[in-house]
């Protein structure tokens, strides 16, 4: 049964590292065609001399390059600070990975991930706080407690650290029916691009690029509801493992 549990393990960091090593390469930067001008129409010289049309003044195009709610970015972002209890599905793809989906639940300091790999069903159980992480297999009533090495992060700390990295604010967009403020910029060697939700500082779509291709970060039915203190616990009862006993 131990045996069982590690391998279980082992298959789920190695699925999860595999989709997430793309964000450590460089990536090389490449450079924009620019567009061929367009050649201008000769206008036709009229036979009969009219009396010139006032010409219309070209309207300026919105700066879609601004948030729409007229904050700034450190004004958006924070707003995540204020997110006490939130769930949400977190789609994973990377180059030549299947999408992996997690579904997660963060309140403060604790964070609980679930996924179904081969049939079944893996709980990682995170308290930042305490510092403990264990994986808990709900079929076998197991869990095994980890080195405390969070792999995946909480949404609000994802945008957190974005003033960090000179981003750059490229235009608005909206996904699912949600406005959101696009920035770019580059972390570790990743051309990174994230679509922030501009009335919650949420993050809502997010890729990043280096050599070896593209990985996306999708989080889809996010919902800010608070959250029993249960979900980030060890049902009674568990059997728990310590890694290499």
């Amino acid at each position: 049964m131990k045996r069982r549990i590690a391998w279980l393990l082992m298959s789920y960091l190695i699925g999860l590292s595999l989709v997430l090593a793309s964000c450590t390469q460089p990536t090389p930067t490449t450079p924009t065609t620019p567009a061929t001008p367009t050649t201008p129409t000769t206008p036709t010289t009229p036979t009969t001399p009219t009396t010139p049309t006032t010409p219309t003044t070209p309207t300026t195009p919105a700066d879609t390059a601004e948030p729409t709610s007229g904050e700034t970015l450190g004004e958006i972002l924070s707003q995540a600070e204020g997110i006490a209890s939130v769930k949400y599905d977190l789609l994973i793809t990377g180059p030549e990975t299947p999408t992996m989906t997690q579904q997660i639940w963060v309140k403060q300091n604790k964070m609980r991930t679930e996924m179904a790999q081969q049939g079944q069903t893996t709980v990682i159980l995170m308290d930042i706080d305490a510092g403990t992480m264990y994986m808990y297999i709900p079929a076998e009533n197991m869990a095994m407690e980890m080195n405390f090495d969070p792999t995946t992060k909480p949404a609000m700390e994802e945008v957190k650290s974005i003033p960090n990295y000179d981003p750059e604010i490229v235009g608005t967009e909206s996904i699912d029916g949600k406005v959101c403020l696009i920035v770019e910029y580059t972390v570790e060697e990743a051309a990174t691009k994230v679509w922030i939700w501009e009335d919650h500082g949420f993050p809502i779509r997010m890729e990043m690029t280096t050599t070896t291709g593209k990985t996306t970060v999708e989080y889809k039915n996010i919902e800010f509801v608070d959250i029993p203190d249960s979900m980030f616990e060890l049902p009674s009862g568990v059997q728990v493992m310590q890694i290499g006993s």
